[in-house]
């Protein structure tokens, strides 16, 4: 199985995103495989004024694309992780709930935890 975190979804939403070709290609070739948390579908919820989406929309395209199992003891394997390694709250929780899980997503603070991140931007420039 493989995380998806709010940048993947973002890319997905976006209009006009640089990233979305590449979040397409990764979301066509791990159908099935994709998981996200309530924590990231609630932070999409958050920005989608800020990146002017449809929110009812891009909750049900990211509900197709990703499954969203559930397991309180995330909260407290985030909160070390705050400590550990001076994440923010949301992206602690994203690597706790990925449970060493491969993590599609765009952001570099990931790679001090994992070497499992799958870069969204790392084929785009090509």
């Amino acid at each position: 199985m493989i995380y998806a975190d709010t940048d993947f979804f973002i890319a997905l939403v976006k209009d006009d995103d640089w990233l979305q070709e590449r979040a397409v290609t990764i979301a066509t070739e791990h159908k099935g495989d994709i998981y996200t948390s309530r924590a990231t579908l609630l932070e999409l919820l958050m920005i989608s004024d800020r990146f002017e989406f449809d929110r009812m929309e891009a909750l049900s395209y990211a509900l197709e694309i990703a499954s969203v199992p559930e397991d309180e003891t995330v909260l407290f394997q985030a909160a070390d992780y705050m400590d550990q390694y001076g994440l923010t709250a949301f992206d602690a929780y994203h690597v706790a709930y990925a449970n060493h899980d491969p993590i599609i997503s765009s952001d570099k603070s990931f790679d001090d935890i994992t070497d499992d991140r799958i870069s969204i931007e790392e084929k785009s420039l090509e």
